[in-house]
């Protein structure tokens, strides 16, 4: 489960229920995970990682900027590339 696209998850669910610092937080985390993938994909050619990395950090951004449209594509994206089930990320976030 990324931990970065929870994070969106949640506060597209609800605005208020992840602060701005959090959201600039998830952001960073995410894009450093990005370039940790790129840089492994240079190596291994990890090429669906790479992307599906790409698509939590652009997610992350989104939100942070207050974007919904765009995280919300990002999002989908990301289920779409990895094959993860939405679902699951749902009930996590009903926890």
């Amino acid at each position: 489960m990324n931990k970065h696209i929870l994070t969106v998850m949640k506060w597209l669910d609800d605005p208020n229920s992840v602060s701005q610092k959090e959201r600039a937080k998830n952001r960073c985390e995410a894009y450093v995970a990005y370039w940790t993938a790129c840089a492994t994909y240079a190596t291994t050619y990890d090429e669906a990682h790479a992307h599906a990395t790409h698509d939590a950090s652009t997610a992350s951004y989104a939100a942070y900027i207050s974007d919904v449209y765009w995280a919300t594509r990002w999002v989908d994206k990301y289920f779409k590339r990895t094959g993860e089930n939405s679902n699951d990320y749902r009930r996590e976030l009903n926890k």
